[in-house]
């Protein structure tokens, strides 16, 4: 296995490709490479992509559609960015990539261009070994295919997870300004929480902070709650047997209810309400006591017996509020914390620096991350004992 920014190779058989759909919690998608070539320019993107057998794959009953990416490029798919490229091996992509510079990929220069030069490449092949030739469905294909283009080499992938694997399927109300799942994931990832000691978040919204942290520390697989096939379960060798077994294990593996204390609080109504039916639609419900209050009444006495953790995504003066009003709340967050949460660990993700130094406490952990095309800190804080 290799890290490489946004995402990871590993070798792994259709098993562990199974298992990474059910059970990544920060990725985006599995991607499982066909073929990598010099695209220097279109008529070679054409013949390379005509010579793999895609009659092996594909059927003239099966919809089918292509995305393409470019390194380093800033345009971007409804559903996922730059950062879902494929690779040599199967893949599963975070949203923590920040967007880069366009470059040119040795002529290859436009997704739709060449998402399109793919498809005429499959469609041709099909028409000639099957006599007929599938229709393209961009919304829902039974069958995806990646491009991603390199610096003058293009590599071709079998999109295994289609629907971004953050699309848990608990989320259908939202409140405003919503971390996606996988990156809430990655945040309760990077507090270091044990899922034993109590996790509190103060300004909660619709819940997925503490939703995602009751899934983890109920050992629940994400991807049981999804609604809708993989694409894998339309691939010729589908193992329809091995991806029952492996559905049914995760679902006895799961814990009964929570080891530990959750609780979510909003000042909004509308957000509490909408925090407690996605938690429901994640079967986590029980797990997670929510209450309405401001910030700074929530914080003015543990929720629960520490120490613990408080995650705290607070607004960023981009879309929520004003950067100059908000400068009072990040100041009175850090005092409740410092006074009254002893003990204890804070971690604040923040979309604004500037802010998040209104805080009186000195950070000792920080991660980079982004929010969409945001760049955010994660910042972590270990409040002492008072002696």
């Amino acid at each position: 296995m290799r890290a490489v920014p946004g995402g990871v190779y590993f070798d792994g058989s259709l098993e562990l490709l199974y298992r990474a759909n059910l059970w990544l919690r920060t990725a985006t998608r599995v991607l499982r490479p066909l073929r990598e070539f010099a695209a220097a320019h279109a008529e070679m993107l054409y013949d390379q992509v005509r010579r793999i057998p895609w009659e092996t794959y594909l059927d003239p009953t099966k919809t089918f559609a292509v995305h393409a990416t470019i390194a380093g490029s800033s345009s971007k798919r409804k559903e996922q960015s730059d950062d879902n490229r494929p690779c040599r091996r199967p893949d599963s992509r975070s949203k923590t990539r920040p967007p880069q510079r366009d470059s040119a990929a040795g002529g290859i220069t436009h997704t739709q261009f060449a998402a399109l030069k793919i498809k005429d490449a499959i469609v041709d092949r099909l028409r000639k070994e099957q006599g007929a030739r599938p229709d393209v469905d961009v919304a829902n294909p039974r069958f995806s295919v990646q491009a991603h283009f390199d610096r003058g080499r293009c590599t071709i992938s079998l999109d295994s997870s289609g629907r971004s694997l953050h699309e848990r399927g608990y989320r259908s109300d939202a409140a405003v300004a919503p971390l996606k799942e996988t990156l809430a994931a990655a945040i309760i990832q990077l507090t270091g929480w044990d899922g034993h000691s109590p996790l509190v978040d103060p300004m909660c919204g619709s819940g997925t902070l503490v939703i995602e942290a009751a899934l983890k520390c109920r050992n629940m697989a994400p991807g049981l709650l999804r609604k809708s096939p993989y694409p894998f379960e339309n691939w010729p060798d589908f193992d329809r047997e091995l991806w029952a077994r492996i559905r049914t294990e995760a679902q006895q593996v799961a814990l009964p209810k929570a080891p530990a204390p959750l609780f979510g609080n909003d000042i909004e109504p509308a957000a509490v309400s909408t925090a407690r039916s996605n938690a429901h639609r994640a079967g986590v419900a029980s797990d997670i006591r929510f209450t309405m209050a401001s910030a700074s009444a929530f914080l003015s006495k543990p929720a629960a017996a520490g120490p613990g953790i408080v995650v705290i995504n607070p607004p960023y003066g981009e879309r929520l509020g004003d950067a100059t009003e908000l400068t009072a709340l990040y100041r009175t967050l850090g005092e409740r914390l410092l006074a009254n949460f002893g003990g204890w660990k804070a971690f604040v993700f923040a979309g604004n620096l500037n802010l998040a130094r209104e805080i009186p406490l000195p950070a000792v952990h920080k991660h980079k991350l982004f929010n969409g095309p945001l760049p955010c800190r994660l910042l972590g804080f270990e409040i002492g004992v008072a002696t």
